[in-house]
């Protein structure tokens, strides 16, 4: 846990009388044991009853390991308690409150900014921090028109400070980038990701590639493939041997050059991006069943309407499609999927495999009337 130095937060209390239980404490925390660390800080504030602000400090501390062992509520009401009657710095709760409830560290952090701002806050990189972390809890609320508030506040900061920190303002601009993204506000996200990949430089390839690839999708989802490709390009060189080789982005940036190559009827050249693309999905953890379905179905349609043929395999990943599709709840896209798939197998003369699918069909179509 890194928002919290324990020998800086208890060196004041290292000389007291509770250096020895406080020794103890810190090991067992340095070694992950955090059961240890709860049962060993009771002790210490029930039988010493130390001062206000060695039990506060204590309390930040369960606060951490409950968090750390999955004991969410239990870190939460430690957090309020404090937030209410403690002296302690409401930013350093508001963090402490992002490890549990995005919804608690949102109101500690409002009151943690208010306070610094009211307060005339001479350290102005630390009240950029307040609004960076209240913009990445408003994120996880998917509030993301707060998040965008937050981030150019604290972006303001960055760029106002004698010595700019050259990365946080790069960083700042991809995030509020990725934010007007997810609100689909294309020009916007645009705007601010173009900044980014100008800015970027050899340094910050990660975040370089990431902006391409959205850009480049922005395009895709209105329909100008062609102004996608040269930024699918540039990306692709970008990731070979790059540390986000092999990941979600990279497997999108397949997708993305695999869909320019289809939609143009391009189905030759398309096959071995989206081949690629499903090697790395399969390998993440938490690919969208939906989206490789799709994948699965496009790839099969390039493999069976391209110039040379690939029967077997087309119908290897029909059949992987349907597995994958039969796994949501779209319904409609099943179905669609299904009789794209019983008239492939129609049309390649497999009666067997054509009744499988006819029957899920047909099973699927009365479970529908029936409801």
């Amino acid at each position: 846990m890194d928002i919290l130095d324990l020998n800086e937060h208890f060196q004041d209390s290292m000389s007291s009388d509770y250096s020895v239980q406080l020794e103890e404490i810190l090991e067992e925390f340095k070694r992950g044991h955090y059961p240890n660390v709860l049962s060993k800080s009771a002790e210490l504030r029930s039988e010493k009853n130390p001062d206000q602000e060695l039990t506060d400090k204590l309390k930040m501390v369960e606060a951490i390991c409950h968090s750390e062992i999955g004991e969410v509520k239990a870190s939460q009401a430690i957090i309020s308690e404090l937030f209410q009657d403690s002296n302690l710095e409401w930013m350093l709760l508001g963090e402490l409150a992002f490890m549990c409830d995005f919804k608690l560290a949102r109101r500690i952090l409002s009151a943690a900014v208010k306070e610094m701002e009211e307060n005339d806050e001479t350290d102005r990189i630390k009240l950029a921090r307040g609004y960076l972390v209240l913009a990445e809890a408003e994120e996880n609320l998917e509030k993301y028109v707060r998040a965008i508030k937050y981030f150019k506040k604290g972006l303001t900061y960055f760029q106002e400070d004698e010595s700019p920190d050259q990365y946080m303002i790069l960083y700042l601009h991809f995030k509020i980038g990725m934010m007007y993204s997810m609100k689909n506000e294309a020009d916007e996200s645009m705007q601010y990701l173009s900044k980014v990949i100008d800015m970027a430089g050899d340094s910050n390839s990660d975040l370089k590639i990431n902006s391409l690839v959205t850009i480049a999708k922005t395009f895709g989802s209105k329909n100008e493939n062609e102004k996608a490709f040269p930024y699918l390009q540039e990306a692709l060189d970008l990731l070979k041997g790059s540390s986000l080789e092999n990941q979600m982005t990279h497997a999108e940036a397949l997708t993305e050059m695999a869909f320019y190559y289809f939609d143009q009827s391009k189905l030759s050249e398309a096959v071995p991006y989206y081949q690629k693309a499903i090697d790395i999905y399969k390998r993440l953890p938490q690919t969208s069943h939906r989206k490789l379905g799709m994948i699965y179905m496009q790839y099969a349609y390039c493999l069976e309407h391209k110039e040379e043929q690939n029967i077997r395999k087309a119908a290897n990943s029909y059949e992987n499609a349907i597995e994958r599709l039969e796994l949501t709840k779209d319904g409609e896209l099943l179905e669609n999927a299904l009789a794209d798939v019983i008239a492939f197998f129609d049309n390649t003369d497999n009666q067997k495999k054509k009744r499988v699918y006819e029957n899920k069909f047909v099973k699927m179509t009365n479970a529908k009337r029936s409801s």
